[in-house]
């Protein structure tokens, strides 16, 4: 298979699923199309992916990467990920003219271009909360799709269409946060319409610098994930 990206950060432990054994998870391993993360509880495991797109796959998470293809300048071609149950937030880069980065559970399907969101799936129901850029959500079937802009949210059961619009809470955005935030001395720079930058900086106004008063994303410690390996 080829490889699509690489384990940045890594809290608890985790585990790469195939057909015929399971290994644990490192910090600088390799991703590849076709492998499943199974992250348990108190585990989360951040990627970087070829084409710049930053993945935080949340405790009590399974996910499989089922296509990932990125060309040789780094844009992302196609990429199709299956996620049982669970929660991940996606920064995803831009690349394409159409939307080109699929998130599937068991009952819908979500379909972006270039945005920061969160899609949660547990049982027959599947949340998709926008934080930036827009996210198309579809029924399991791929129909009655529905546009979520951001700060808005939306859901879809099993054989169901998805709800109407609404904002995210603030409740909502702290909980979802907390759940996939990684204290390990990141600095996440998030661009609209451009590729997500990850680089380790030592303290907060640092970070804040090096991303211009932007969008930002840093907490401390844990140096092993800032490339001192």
């Amino acid at each position: 298979m080829a490889e699509a990206g690489e384990v940045l950060a890594l809290t608890g432990s985790a585990f790469f699923l195939t057909s015929t054994e399971q290994r644990a998870v490192a910090v600088g391993d390799p991703v590849q199309a076709g492998d499943t993360i199974d992250v348990p509880q108190e585990a989360k495991v951040r990627l970087r992916m070829n084409d710049g797109s930053i993945l935080t796959v949340a405790s009590g998470t399974r996910m499989t990467i089922s296509k990932y293809d990125v060309d040789g300048a780094g844009n992302r071609q196609d990429a199709e990920l299956a996620m049982s149950s669970g929660l991940l937030r996606a920064a995803v880069s831009a690349g394409g003219g159409t939307p080109n980065f699929e998130v599937k559970t068991a009952t819908g399907v979500a379909a972006v271009r270039g945005t920061e969101w969160y899609v949660a799936a547990q049982g027959d129901t599947t949340q998709v909360y926008v934080l930036t850029g827009s996210v198309s959500l579809a029924d399991s079937m791929d129909r009655n799709p529905v546009i979520i802009p951001s700060m808005a949210a939306s859901s879809v059961d099993l054989h169901k269409g998805p709800t109407r619009l609404r904002p995210i809470t603030p409740v909502e955005l702290h909980a979802l946060a907390e759940r996939t935030a990684f204290y390990v001395g990141l600095c996440q720079c998030i661009e609209t319409g451009k590729d997500v930058l990850a680089r380790c900086r030592p303290t907060t106004e640092e970070c804040q610098a090096y991303c211009g008063g932007g969008h930002y994303s840093f907490v401390p410690q844990a140096p092993e994930s800032c490339g001192q390996r």
